[in-house]
């Protein structure tokens, strides 16, 4: 009995999936929850597991290639389902009609970023062939002897700029920026590294703001835009903006007021290593209730950095260093962080910014004021 796969919503808000790779072919046998194929969605890349057990008879997208919730994605001769099965007839009424091409002619059309969709097919049944692209690419260049590729923003992509614009749009942002004093952060780390688990500023810094954040729980809430509610959270769960391959990706440590740092290092660690490999879990990506980009590691000196909706703040560290520094009237060196702090003025204002950077520092300063308070 033939089983009709179709893409599921494998992630909130995800309406579409690019193949991967299919790690079973075509006439080779299936059991029932084997990983058939790898789909990267707007978030991570996700195993599909078979629903049967039998043999995969047809794959109906190529690796590279863009395939929508809904839509079928590969056929199994199944000896036993543990779902219903879908009508091919009903999907044809519901989804658009596929374009032909080649998955040769697809990946180009990718890569150029040229919407087949748009494209005339010279070639049997309207198939769209090779020359039907560099025509297309003609007629929207026709002021310009060269045609030059342009590129597809990627499902990854295409997400953060529509939750950005949302943000942008939707949120008034206010940037307050403050350099903080952290000459105890730095005389700590330093003490810290002399164990032979050395820690990074990133640890001690969660930490820190893990503290700051319950100080100030209105910077660790959700603004609801429909109903004009906002949810202040008792737990902190830090998002922590990293840069990869596909784009900007937020993994969440989740409950940092419970972790020390040791175990904020391991954490944090694993999740940005796979948010780079495009192995986070949706779990792993979601519940944030405040983000952190730590721009540390490349430099910069400030930024205005866009909220992470629902959320109602975000904060950008900056690289921490020796700068000339006036004390008591006297002129010396010390070591200071820039923070960027971007809030939603409809939910906070500029003085609250400013105590809560405040308070950042103050633990910045000496953080051994934090052992100080559990006791």
């Amino acid at each position: 009995m033939t089983v009709l796969f179709r893409l599921p919503d494998v992630g909130e808000g995800v309406a579409e999936a690019e193949v991967v790779k299919w790690l079973v072919q075509v006439g080779e046998p299936i059991t029932e929850n084997q990983p058939v194929v790898e789909v990267q969605t707007d978030k991570a890349i996700v195993e599909l597991p078979s629903p049967a057990t039998g043999a995969l008879t047809k794959q109906e997208y190529a690796e590279g290639e863009i395939v929508p919730v809904g839509a079928i994605l590969y056929e199994i001769d199944g000896q036993s389902l543990t779902e219903e099965k879908d009508e091919s007839n009903v999907l044809n009424e519901i989804l658009p009609k596929r374009v032909l091409a080649a998955p040769s002619t697809r990946r180009k059309a990718r890569e150029r970023g040229i919407p087949l969709e748009e494209v005339k097919g010279t070639g049997p049944a309207g198939r769209v062939l090779d020359q039907d692209l560099d025509h297309w690419l003609n007629q929207q260049n026709t002021e310009e002897d060269i045609v030059d590729a342009t590129i597809k923003l990627s499902p990854t992509r295409r997400v953060i700029a529509q939750r950005l614009q949302q943000s942008i749009q939707q949120k008034p942002h206010v940037t307050h920026f403050a350099t903080v004093n952290v000459n105890g952060l730095v005389d700590y780390r330093n003490k810290q590294s002399q164990d032979q688990n050395k820690l990074s500023y990133l640890p001690i810094l969660l930490k820190i703001m893990g503290k700051t954040l319950q100080m100030h729980p209105l910077f660790n809430a959700h603004y609801d835009e429909q109903e004009q509610k906002v949810t202040p959270y008792p737990s902190v769960s830090i998002g922590l903006a990293t840069d990869t391959e596909n784009g900007l990706l937020v993994p969440v440590l989740h409950q940092v007021e419970t972790k020390n740092m040791d175990q904020l290092s391991t954490e944090a660690s694993t999740l940005m290593e796979s948010a780079k490999g495009g192995k986070c879990t949706a779990a792993q990506l979601s519940g944030s209730t405040f983000t952190v980009s730590n721009t540390g590691p490349l430099g910069g000196a400030w930024a205005t950095p866009i909220i992470n909706p629902p959320e109602v703040a975000i904060a950008a560290l900056h690289p921490i260093e020796r700068v000339p520094v006036v004390e008591r009237e006297q002129l010396g060196i010390g070591w200071r962080m820039n923070v960027s702090l971007s809030f939603d003025h409809r939910v906070l204002d500029g003085a609250d910014a400013i105590r809560f950077t405040n308070t950042l520092e103050y633990y910045t300063e000496d953080p051994t004021r934090l052992l100080r308070e559990w006791v």
